[in-house]
């Protein structure tokens, strides 16, 4: 009873915050630098205005930005995506002043319901912030690679190093899951940077990630591209055509006399490379081979060969072609035949038989006579 009351609640006020808004809880950055942080939300909030609140208490706290109306403040910009159920909340040239709280905020607009939020701490500092990423947007070809690198304070070298979806914490991976992990590969020198590199890129993968460490969170874009036509191109392999040789000498000819003359003149046939080597009586047909242009994964060529007449391998084509052409019922017909072919044999078996029998008794018969005649 108590488990359908829930779900009576759920479905008359939606989500929890909790579930319906979600974010980094923890960040920090450099003065005079800029941050952006991305807010996830329900698809049952697709169509709410939403706004980035600036207080300690969700009570007191001012709104700096907002979708509807659309106003900001403050340096302040948000960007709703709802294709990808996300808003996100840049801020830039960030002073130490910034250090607050503040709350992604979703408005509900219904009486007795108050709106979604979701609080994240901000902390702005003079020197290196205590965790940072090198760039927030990194971009990547599908099939391809990317490498992100997170920044870290000493404070934080001995902590365990995460790389999350972002939003999704049960996504988090460490190096030691990530060595398992062909896709995902976490390397930790020690020295205040650990790289992640993800391989293998697909569409999906595009989104915002987290580098965490402690119970800090930087955030980064990762833009999955489609793989360029160029670098398809290049990627495939090219193979020249071998021509059709119809005499043993074409495909052993490899005289030095005829590579030069081809070299010198592409378009030279080698019925006259032949004349070169074997002088001007030669019994081969003459084959054109023009200037070949091969051009990334598209292959020119205009190729002109003259074949001998007469060759077995062509009257068996044309009786193979002979047998395709047959109509889909001739095999039908021709069992019929067959069967109708063993009755007439039968029938003429029986008939013989039956005519050898009719003859025996009249045989018997005129010898009965004669026996008779005898006596």
């Amino acid at each position: 009873m108590v488990s359908l009351y829930l779900l009576i609640l759920v479905f008359v006020h939606g989500p929890s915050g909790c579930n319906s808004l979600w974010t980094v809880t923890k960040s920090t950055a450099k003065s005079g630098g800029a941050i952006t942080i991305p807010c996830h939300y329900h698809r049952m909030f697709r169509d709410h205005a939403k706004y980035w609140c600036k207080g300690r208490t969700w009570p007191l706290c001012t709104v700096m930005a907002s979708t509807d109306p659309r106003r900001s403040r403050g340096g302040m910009s948000i960007t709703d995506i709802p294709e990808e159920l996300v808003f996100t909340v840049t801020m830039e040239n960030l002073q130490e002043t910034d250090t607050n709280r503040y709350w992604c905020a979703l408005k509900v607009g219904r009486i007795g319901k108050p709106d979604v939020k979701v609080s994240v701490d901000l902390t702005v500092t003079q020197g290196s912030p205590d965790l940072s990423v090198v760039d927030e947007l990194v971009s990547g070809e599908e099939g391809g690679s990317v490498s992100v690198q997170c920044l870290y304070s000493d404070t934080l070298r001995g902590k365990e190093k995460k790389w999350c979806r972002s939003g999704d914490r049960h996504s988090c991976q460490t190096q030691t899951d990530t060595s398992q992990n062909a896709s995902v590969v976490i390397s930790d020198g020690k020295r205040g940077v650990f790289n992640v590199t993800m391989k293998e890129l697909e569409k999906k993968d595009a989104g915002w990630y987290w580098c965490s460490v402690g119970d800090l969170q930087a955030a980064v874009y990762i833009n999955v591209t489609q793989r360029s036509t160029a670098h398809r191109n290049t990627a495939e392999a090219v193979t020249t055509p071998t021509l059709p040789m119809s005499h043993s000498a074409f495909s052993t000819f490899t005289d030095s006399t005829a590579t030069s003359a081809s070299k010198t003149n592409p378009s030279a046939t080698v019925d006259s490379a032949l004349t070169t080597s074997y002088g001007s009586a030669t019994p081969y047909p003459s084959v054109s081979v023009p200037y070949i242009t091969i051009h990334s994964s598209t292959l020119t060529s205009s190729l002109t060969t003259v074949l001998p007449t007469c060759c077995p391998a062509t009257e068996s084509t044309a009786t193979n072609k002979t047998i395709r052409n047959l109509p889909w019922h001739a095999p039908i017909l021709i069992v019929l035949a067959m069967v109708l072919l063993v009755i007439v044999v039968m029938a003429a078996v029986n008939i013989y038989r039956s005519s050898r029998n009719n003859i025996r008794p009249v045989e018997g018969e005129m010898t009965e006579l004669v026996i008779n005649q005898d006596q």
